[in-house]
Parts: structure tokens; sequence; C-alpha cells
């Protein structure tokens, strides 16, 4: 074990030596809960060196991670990601290798409109696409298809996708996503996927998968029903699981709120490990997370770093002084809006992540607010009316997980009039087109989703109190515990992307 080891620029740290011992010392399952910055692909790459020479599989978050895996790990080890792992499944469930069209979705709905004479717009176009993707990550299944079913094809179940993606669709588009779907999956029993359909088709629809001895699976917290299912059939021995339960933060996109806990169902014995020493928080963070990371320790290299509340005397520039990477994050996307047009006015460049936020709702503004030409003013009072009747609506329904996606796209809105000079429903759409386009890369706004798996100097948390939302107690009183604890998640997410300054402000002291 030494001479591999030697690679190493650090020793391992004492609970790295116990991970290691229980690799080499057992053959039973092992699942490890690495908390945010503890060295966790480090730690991976020290197991596979570990561990007896036979044919293994390890299955990385993203494309990156499988490259910087592959470079590491012995050759007895094969690399996928969920989609490389899918597509392989595939390929032998039909007998032949498959032709990915990134723009399949779009040449079957073109192909859709034209057979049926379908009316759509550049908007219903765009809704339809991102309503069939999504469905397809959460696993909705078409009525009668041959397949296991995650999602059903009902309208509670549409409704959700919908949800999802911050989208208000209607009838028609889900009537046409529904047909799309059902020709997606047709065509890719002839061998035309897209990457989607490489984990969708393979999980839900007979993929045939090889089998191995020993899966180690990376970022386990964040695995979908889907990826389950594909983790089930290749494991043919060990598993060897690697992930955060207090960054698990994906349900409301299909991720299943206790994948790790769901994971432990494949085998019995599991021997559980902690990587709970963090290389990346500075120990005035790691301090403030013990309620929700209890044992959460600090190396003991890290920089003492700061906690402090963001003042109204205060400039934004002061925020990186030395010209240091800041991060603007948050638990909603309208105070982003706000804080990201204040960021402008001051000639400070920024770049706001997440442009699906941005289209959602320009394309709901076309049908809130036709009109160009019509004023702010009128502008206000049919977004009043929007938001009241739809969260009425949704309330009325008992879809009361549907009001804080319908508050914060009002709140969006507001947040674009008062921070902007829009005088027109034109000028608000012209404003949110552009606030999306690339920008300075020193200051990053973005939602605590989109910042996960990142890390910056300086970490602005934007209305901490936003978290938990009032909407996740309230469901949290009535037995739904889900949407409280990922909120909680997200916070700790938000704290532990900083490497040394943690600010906490409300939008309302950055002018």
């Amino acid at each position: 074990m030494d001479d591999f080891l030697k690679d190493f620029r650090f020793p391992p740290t004492i609970e790295q030596q116990a991970i290691l011992a229980a690799v080499t010392g057992s053959e039973e399952p092992i699942m490890i809960d690495a908390k945010a910055g503890t060295g966790k692909t480090t730690t991976l790459k020290m197991v596979a060196g570990a561990l007896p020479r036979r044919p293994s599989l390890a299955l990385a978050f993203n494309k990156k991670i499988k490259e910087e895996l592959e470079a590491a790990f012995p050759d007895h080890f094969t690399v996928k990601t969920m989609n490389g792992l899918g597509a392989g499944a595939w390929n032998k469930a039909i007998g032949k290798r498959c032709q990915v069209d990134t723009d399949k979705l779009g040449k079957i709905l073109k192909a859709f409109i034209k057979s049926n004479s379908v009316e759509l717009d550049r908007d219903d176009f765009s809704t339809v696409l991102q309503l069939v993707k999504r469905a397809r990550t959460m696993g909705l299944v078409p009525e009668g298809a041959r397949a296991t079913v995650i999602v059903k094809d009902n309208p509670d179940g549409w409704e959700a996708v919908a949800d999802s993606l911050f989208l208000d669709a209607s009838e028609t588009q889900i009537w046409v996503a529904r047909s799309v779907l059902r020709e997606c999956i047709k065509q890719s029993y002839t061998g035309l996927v897209d990457f989607d359909d490489q984990i969708y088709m393979s999980a839900l629809f007979g993929g045939v998968f090889d089998k191995y001895p020993l899966v180690m699976v990376d970022e386990a917290q964040d695995l979908s029903p889907l990826n389950h299912i594909q983790v089930r059939k290749s494991a043919a021995g060990r598993l060897i699981v690697v992930g955060d339960p207090r960054q698990a933060i994906y349900a409301f996109r299909g991720a299943d709120s206790s994948s790790m806990d769901s994971l432990r169902g494949l085998r019995e014995n599991w021997i559980d490990l902690p990587l709970s020493t963090t290389f990346r928080c500075p120990k005035a963070v790691v301090a403030r997370q013990q309620t929700h990371a209890p044992g959460y320790n600090a190396h003991a290299t890290a920089p003492d770093g700061e906690v402090v509340n963001f003042s109204s005397d205060w400039q934004a520039a002061s925020l990186s002084p030395g010209g240091e990477q800041v991060a603007i994050l948050c638990r909603n996307n309208a105070p982003l809006f706000a804080a990201a047009l204040r960021l402008i006015k001051q000639h400070i460049g920024c770049t706001l992540m997440g442009s699906e936020i941005g289209k959602a709702l320009i394309t709901l503004s076309k049908k809130v607010l036709p009109d160009d030409d019509a004023s702010v003013e009128l502008c206000i009072g049919l977004l009043r009316e929007w938001g009241e009747s739809e969260i009425s609506k949704a309330r009325a329904n008992g879809k009361d997980e549907r009001v804080a996606l319908i508050q914060d796209k009002w709140d969006c809105f507001e947040a674009v009039i008062e921070n902007s000079d829009a005088k027109t429903a034109g000028d608000i759409r012209r404003t949110l087109s552009t606030m999306f386009q690339a920008g300075s890369i020193r200051f990053t706004l973005a939602t605590g989703h989109k910042a996960k798996g990142l890390e910056w100097h300086t970490v602005v948390h934007l209305d901490p109190w936003r978290v938990p939302s009032k909407y996740a107690k309230t469901q949290a009183a009535a037995g739904h515990m889900i949407a409280l604890q990922q909120d909680m998640n997200l916070q700790y997410v938000i704290e532990t992307r900083t490497k040394f300054r943690l600010v906490l402000a409300n939008l309302e002291e950055m002018q």
C-alpha cells in the first residue's frame, strides 16, 4: 500500500487510513459520508489503488471528474459517467451502436408540427422541448409503455415536471410534449438517441448492463431513482458508495432526496465511515455548520477565515478588494436579479448563472404582458392579477408546493421593474434577455442549486433569512419534511462554497 501512497501530496488523514483499512480488510459494502471539501476525490484515488486487481466500475459525477479519475485509477477500473453506463447498456439492448443526435427532440417536434398542422410560436417550441427533457430525467413514462414507471403520465405528473422548470405549461404544450416523448422512445429503439435517452431508456426500458464484482459510486446523494436502477443492474458484488446527504438539494428535479439511504437497500451489513475534515473551508465557516453537520472539522492548515455582516456603508466593490473571485448566492432568483441590476448600475461587471429562469420569465411575460407598449404601471397590475390568481388556484387544488415557485417568478418581475429603467413590457423583456449574457468572472451570481460543486474566495449569502423558506416550514408542519430538509441542506451548500470569507447580506443593504 505504501508504494501507491507516495504519489499523494499529503499523507492520508486518520479518516482516510480507516477507509483504506476497511477497503483492504473486508469484502463488505462501504458507505463513506464525505462532508463538503473533505478530499473526497483524493480519497477515491487512494481507495482505487488499494483495492485488489479485478474488473471494477467507478461511476463519476460528470465528464470532467471521469477524465480525472481515469488518469489516476489503475487500469482494471472502468470509469464511466451515468450517461456512458447507460449508453453501453442500451447499445446491448437493441443490438447496435446508437447514434447520438443532440437535436433529436427538435427534429421530432418540427416533424410533429408539420404533420399535425399545430401552431406553436418560438416560446411554445422551447417550452415543449424543456418539458420532454425534464420528463425523461424524472422518469415519466407514457401510459401504456412497457417500462418501469417512476412518474405517472397524468396531470399531476406533468405538473410536477413543469414546476421543476419554473414553467406554466398549457394543456396544448403538454399534449404536444407527450406526443414528442412517445416518438422519442420509438426512435430510441431504432438506435437514434440523445444524451437523456442514454439514462432514460437503459434504466426504464430494459437496458442490458455489464456486471462488475465491484462498483464505486461518487456523489451518491444526487442520484435519481433511474440512476439507482443503473447501479443495481451493474453491481454483481461489492459496493463502495461516497456522498454527502447534507448536500442533497435536487429533489425538485427528480433526484431521490434520500438517495444514500435508498442505496442501502441494495446490500446488507454496510460499513459506515466518515470523511469530516475539510481542506476547503475556513475554521470560522466550519464552526457555523455544527448543528447541520455535527463533527465537521477544518484541517489544521485551514485559515481562520471570517464570517461578516454586510453593512449599508459598504460598496459592492469592497467585497473583492484584491480582485478575488466573489459569488453572490441566494435561495431564490428574485434577489439575484435585483443584485445583478444594482451591480450593473455601479458599473461592476457580473455573471448571472441559470439562463433557463430568464427564458421562462420571458415566455411568461408574453402570456401575461402581451403588448410591448404596455406601461410599467399596467404591467404591475397585470402581474399582480396573474400572481394572485395562480396562487389561489394552487391552494385550491392542494398544491401548496407551487406557491413558492409562483411567488418567486412574481418577485423576479418586480425586481426587474424596481431596479432597472424599464418603462414598458418590452423594456422588461429586453432587460431579461440581456441579464444572462457573459460578463465578469470576478462577480458571479447564482442560486445555491447552481453553485453546488463550485468554490470561491468570498461567498455572499444573500438574504440568508430566506432559508428555510416559509413554504418549507408550512409543509413541514403538515408532515412533509423533505422540503424543510432540502432547504437546510441548501444553506450548508451555499456557506461551504467559500475558501476564506462568508458575508451575510440583505438585499436592501446592497444599494
